[in-house]
């Protein structure tokens, strides 16, 4: 069942790579592999220090969890990126950054109880949310800075 589940998150994951429509498939990489780069560092920190365990891992020596923070994360943070209400009040911004951490949240909860996939040691759900948040606004604040627009100066 636990590696049905794996199976399923990367069928879907593939899926929403595929999914992406071609004129944004420039800044998909750039934030996939942005956000790849932010979850390595974190997941290493979270499992080196003991305090989330993944007991059923896809790669023997790579303790934390190949799936989400490699493959199912970025693409969640790939479409929140491409789909950000960009003229909306920054209520309904908040909200939208919100509803993803919320809902990664609310999975993670239930696989960590319902599977041998994750195991919290120390961890609290709400460390779940925190992380996913600051790190969606991460990957928002470089996706913006690095596809700004050029500003062209009047001495030129």
């Amino acid at each position: 069942m636990d590696r049905i589940l794996l199976i399923a998150v990367w069928a879907i994951s593939i899926t929403g790579l595929l999914l992406i429509p071609k004129r944004w498939r420039r800044e998909a990489q750039v934030v996939f592999l942005f956000q790849q780069f932010i979850n390595w560092i974190l997941g290493l920190l979270v499992v080196q220090n003991g305090w989330i365990e993944y007991p059923l891992r896809e790669l023997v020596y790579n303790r934390t969890s190949f799936t989400f923070e490699f493959m199912a994360y970025p693409i969640v943070a790939v479409y929140m990126n491409l789909y950000y209400p960009i003229q909306k009040s920054v209520w309904i911004k908040l909200m939208y950054v919100a509803a993803y951490p919320a809902g990664l949240t609310a999975i993670e909860h239930f696989i960590e109880k319902k599977t041998p996939l994750i195991d919290y040691i120390t961890w609290k759900w709400y460390w779940t949310f925190l992380s996913v948040w600051v790190t969606l606004y991460l990957s928002r604040w470089f996706y913006t800075w690095f596809f700004r627009k050029a500003v062209v100066s009047e001495n030129y």
